[in-house]
């Protein structure tokens, strides 16, 4: 790739960075590192990599697409069951599984969009590793890598702690239930519940079956929850560094010394240089249109289920749902609704970054340049002024003023 390099070059002569290696320094893989744990945990490889998965990765994968099904067809057969009897006692229990029928669909439907745009998600995680500043010490420090990865961890590990208390809580809550019941409140005849839907295909009270029934929807749950999250994840991740590209463009192009144009040779020299910075803005460019391509489906997803979800849960809370399971729902509106805000948050980052060039563009001393550095500069700037965001296909630009909407046709 020429652009990275010329934009390289354009630094090194202006603070006069000497070429050397140093390993030690982030590169684009540090970006997505959480986001990759969460996929190979579940036996998913988003992206075409230099080691191939083995037989047992594919194994472990196939192991979770067939407990999902089971417990899905579970579900399925416990909702329609319910409504076919039309008995009123179960139908909060009906509302209440059909929430965590969403919620999974959503995951499901999140891995199975990310692995039919494998290829694209490749050769997007290709550009943004040639994007990135090599591990030169100055290099990234002028583009601020260093910050963009605490950044990016730490907004990741407070939104998986989330999702994460949500998981356990759903899953473990049945089991914890039943052992305050039984063992400190001493009620008789209480019998353990399954955490998600309450039949199987086998008798499981009071027998060994109970404990794999009850791990196996557990699973399911982590399955979804690590679909759900993991794009995500590595959304955040995308949308940052292309945040650090933009406004490392932006400052550069505020500390161009333009020369005097009279001088022919320095006004080429400008040229030269303006013509590599075009380059790349071009390239962070075509980086967000990957992106969009790749995560357009999923963040449609994530506003589709999250209108789900709060209607489901806002009607079982008019209805009178019980205490036991009020954390329980509650929480995963919680989920959805900070998903959703996040997204509108990076969203709206990426719009400020991106019009920022246009600003800078502007705040150039172009005056002194050459004539054909000015129409360059224009030019820049009439592209600048269409700004960069997040689009959940053809049907949503997604800003800040997005959440706003979710929140208020909610309520």
């Amino acid at each position: 790739m020429k652009v990275p390099f010329l934009m390289r070059k354009f630094f090194n002569r202006t603070i006069g960075v000497v070429e050397k290696s140093e390993t030690a320094h982030p590169v684009a893989e540090d970006f997505l590192g959480l986001a990759m744990i969460y996929f190979r945990s579940m036996g998913v490889e988003p992206y075409e990599s230099d080691k191939k998965p083995g037989l047992g990765f594919q194994l472990y994968l196939v192991f979770h697409i067939i407990n999902m099904i089971f417990v899905w067809v579970s579900m399925m057969v416990f909702v329609f069951d319910s409504v076919c009897n039309d008995t009123s006692s179960d139908f909060l229990e009906v509302t209440i599984v059909m929430s965590y029928v969403t919620y999974g669909n959503v995951g499901v439907l999140k891995i199975i969009a990310i692995q039919l745009q494998k290829a694209k998600l490749t050769n997007l995680v290709r550009h943004l590793k040639c994007l990135l500043p090599p591990p030169i010490a100055k290099e990234q420090e002028l583009y601020g890598v260093k910050h963009y990865l605490q950044r990016c961890r730490l907004i990741s590990k407070r939104f998986i702690c989330l999702f994460t208390t949500m998981l356990v809580t759903n899953s473990v809550s049945a089991i914890v239930q039943y052992v305050i019941q039984r063992w400190l409140l001493h009620v008789p005849n209480v019998e353990p519940n399954l955490p998600y839907v309450p039949i199987a295909p086998w008798s499981y009270r009071g027998t060994w079956r109970f404990l794999p029934t009850y791990l196996l929807q557990s699973i399911a749950a982590y399955t979804c929850t690590c679909g759900y999250i993991a794009t995500d994840l590595m959304l955040f991740a995308v949308s940052l560094q292309v945040i650090m590209h933009f406004k490392t463009l932006a400052r550069t192009l505020r500390e161009f010394d333009v020369q005097n144009n009279r001088n022919k040779k320095l006004a080429d020299n400008d040229l030269r240089k303006l013509r590599g910075l075009i380059a790349c803005h071009i390239e962070i460019l075509e980086v967000t249109n990957e992106m969009n391509d790749v995560f357009g489906v999923p963040l449609l997803l994530n506003f589709l289920n999250s209108t789900l979800l709060v209607c489901n849960v806002g009607f079982q809370l008019t209805i009178g749902i019980g205490l036991d399971f009020v954390g329980r729902q509650v929480l995963i509106i919680i989920c959805a609704l900070v998903e959703i805000y996040l997204i509108c948050y990076f969203s709206q980052q990426l719009i400020d970054a991106s019009n920022d060039i246009s600003f800078a563009v502007y705040e150039m001393n172009w005056m002194e340049a050459d004539p054909r550095f000015r129409k360059m500069l224009m030019l820049m700037s009439m592209r600048a002024q269409k700004p960069v965001r997040f689009k959940a296909t053809i049907f949503l630009d997604i800003s800040i003023e997005t959440m706003s909407i979710v929140r208020f046709r909610h309520t």
